[in-house]
């Protein structure tokens, strides 16, 4: 059905139901005045392509305060991991374990590390599935036994633990292939 044919009484009732990315939006449709810069282009991009992260004001506090970790000192960081995966649309959105590990390896690239399914299937030789992974219990223990392995695998190889997840990366891709 096209819109000219929609027998409704007014298509602008519709609009009661548009819920999509209700913070965000709101942001982007109040920028008449303000000067365009790439964090601005990056939030359009991410808005439409339903990817914009929602993490509240006391989640970055903490997340924040994992800059002083040291490496081996990952689980110190299990209550804010917790956090970042809940469900709860107050406090964070658009956030699972792949985004919640890179979110944690850019604040302190010495202690965390990215799990994506290129990296984990690099050091382990079998896919990663997200899916299969039900519980945010089973999520924080399987990145901290990932940074464990990751930590020895280092340690064996001599590899430099800030990069590790790019040289998982491509060492998957070079040897195994696409996904």
């Amino acid at each position: 059905m096209k819109a000219i044919d929609y027998n409704k009484s007014s298509i602008n009732n519709l609009l009661e139901n548009y819920d999509y990315q209700p913070d965000l939006t709101k942001k982007l449709d109040n920028l008449h005045d303000v000067p365009f810069t790439q964090s601005i282009i990056n939030e359009i991009v991410l808005w439409k392509v339903n990817r914009y992260v929602f993490i509240d004001n006391e989640i970055l506090e903490n997340i924040n305060k994992l800059k002083n970790l040291t490496q081996g000192e990952h689980r110190q960081a299990e209550s804010v991991l917790e956090t970042l995966l809940k469900k709860d649309k107050d406090i964070v959105r658009g956030v699972d374990l792949p985004m919640a590990s890179t979110i944690l390896r850019f604040r302190n690239p010495k202690v965390f590390q990215i799990i994506d399914r290129h990296a984990y299937r690099a050091l382990y030789d079998e896919d990663f599935s997200l899916y299969k992974l039900k519980s945010i219990d089973q999520k924080v223990s399987t990145y901290f036994k990932y940074l464990d392995d990751i930590i020895d695998l280092c340690r064996k190889k001599n590899l430099e633990f800030q990069i590790i997840d790019r040289l998982l990366y491509e060492f998957d891709k070079k040897v195994n292939g696409r996904l």
